[in-house]
């Protein structure tokens, strides 16, 4: 069992700076907001590894207060039109407090819309009011198999019920609730099921986005899927697009999104610091340090929280900041 870091105010640890929670501002008028690690199912294909011990042995779930109120200070910095993204490395509907922090962001004047990406496991009819209520405005929901037993060990979970998702769809249509199905096509293994995805999206009048099938370090892999470049991907969009008269692929423009001044990033790569080693990594044989406002995840580091540490910062793409002990 992981250990569950509570990400609190009180706890200290900063909410920019650490990849698997908090703020992630990529210098657009959208911010990733993410409430916690943590994951109920385990995705074959998934690029992150969610719920899979052996790579992530520590979880985090954020308090929504701390989240809202850190999102609110950025808000003033982005401006108005903010599209607030409730994306996770693992399920960010697992949340106990999830349609509190929906409710809680809309308050933020500067927001406009509130997008959540889920599995939709978590739903049922009486959470999906309770999210259009509070001010949700498009739910992107991951749909990769309409058949019954593959869509399981796609999940990996036997306690997958694609029924119920498609119950679920069937709802937040019924309600207005805005939707979008996002499935992951992976080439070999479910190319069959993304045509019948694209017909079903046509049958209900849905949005779709096509996700590509990537693998990174530490991604779950299927063995026969095929990885392929963007350009064989595009192409192969543009060919069911064209065949089912449908638009397959989600652009910035589509989403309104456009580029806004960054949150300062307070460390160029090379730099040396001494930080405070403040929860557990991530990943294994890391440990998160902060540094002022910030966090700063720390490979290879064997020391205890509470311990200060001289590290070299390695990568500060996006505010998200990683480093390694100076030895």
């Amino acid at each position: 069992k992981p250990e569950l870091v509570r990400v609190t105010k009180e706890s200290g640890i900063p909410l920019i700076g650490a990849l698997p929670f908090g703020i992630i501002d990529r210098g657009t008028n959208l911010l990733q907001v993410r409430c916690t690690s943590i994951c109920n199912m385990r995705c074959t294909f998934c690029s992150t590894s969610a719920n899979d011990f052996k790579v992530h042995p520590t979880n985090y779930i954020v308090d929504i207060n701390y989240l809202v109120e850190e999102v609110t200070k950025i808000a003033k910095i982005k401006g108005d039109n903010l599209i607030i993204f409730l994306d996770s490395v693992g399920e960010p509907t697992s949340h106990p407090s999830f349609v509190d922090l929906v409710k809680k962001i809309k308050l933020i004047k500067e927001v406009s819309e509130i997008i959540v990406i889920t599995n939709g496991t978590f739903l049922t009819k009486e959470k999906i009011c309770l999210l259009k209520e509070s001010g949700l405005s498009r739910i992107n929901l991951s749909l990769h198999s309409l058949n019954k037993e593959k869509a399981k060990k796609l999940f990996g979970m036997n306690s997958y019920d694609v029924e119920k998702i498609k119950e679920m769809i069937f709802y937040i249509k019924e309600i207005g609730l805005d939707l979008m199905l996002t499935p992951v096509w992976i080439p070999n293994v479910n190319d069959d099921d993304i045509e019948e995805i694209i017909k079903f999206c046509k049958a209900v009048s849905c949005k779709i986005g096509l996700q590509k099938y990537e693998v990174y370090k530490y991604s779950r892999k299927i063995k026969k899927a095929k990885t392929q470049n963007y350009w064989k991907f595009y192409n192969k969009v543009k060919e069911w697009g064209k065949n089912y008269d449908v638009s397959l692929i989600v652009k910035a423009k589509d989403m309104n999104i456009e580029k806004r001044p960054r949150i300062n990033e307070i460390f160029n790569i090379g730099d040396k610091v001494n930080v405070d080693i403040i929860c557990s990594g991530w990943i294994y044989g890391q440990m998160i340090g902060k540094y002022k406002d910030r966090c700063i995840s720390i490979n290879n580091c064997n020391n205890k929280v509470g311990d200060r540490v001289k590290v070299k910062i390695l990568e500060n793409k996006n505010s998200i900041y990683l480093a390694e002990p100076i030895q």
